[in-house]
């Protein structure tokens, strides 16, 4: 192929090339959908109390707090649609810290009343998280 036909070439294609790039960047992108809020009542309580269990589970390596764990977690997958997941692990995550920081309070601080508020108050929200759960 001599140079002049490859230029001829080039030239013939070009519109095919420019139409093809402008699609290309015309051409709508697929949307994908924003991750749903954690906006139910309800699945925002199962999600910080499943975290909350988890941090209790690990915490005191008891089975029973983990099968607790567990039933919240099936009820929160139950309530929730799946897009919604990432909102809801967000919560999951935060009711985890701050039950293990009550924890870690009560125990490491050297203030005895801190230690003490700290302890009561994880004790209380373990009730809450167990109240929500038939047999808990």
């Amino acid at each position: 192929m001599t140079q002049q036909t490859r230029k001829e070439r080039r030239k013939d294609t070009a519109p095919f090339t420019a139409a093809v790039f402008c699609l290309a960047l015309c051409a709508p992108l697929p949307l994908h959908a924003a991750p749903l809020p954690a906006d139910n009542p309800l699945a925002r309580q199962f999600a910080y109390c499943a975290g909350r269990l988890s941090a209790e589970a690990q915490h005191h390596d008891d089975r029973e707090i983990f099968a607790l764990k567990q039933a919240m977690q099936a009820l929160l997958d139950a309530l929730i649609p799946p897009e919604a997941t990432p909102a809801y692990e967000d919560l999951r995550i935060a009711g985890h810290v701050a039950q293990s920081t009550l924890l870690s309070v009560s125990r490491f601080s050297f203030d005895e009343e801190e230690a003490t508020r700290a302890k009561a108050l994880a004790e209380e929200k373990m009730r809450q998280c167990r109240g929500m759960l038939l047999g808990g």
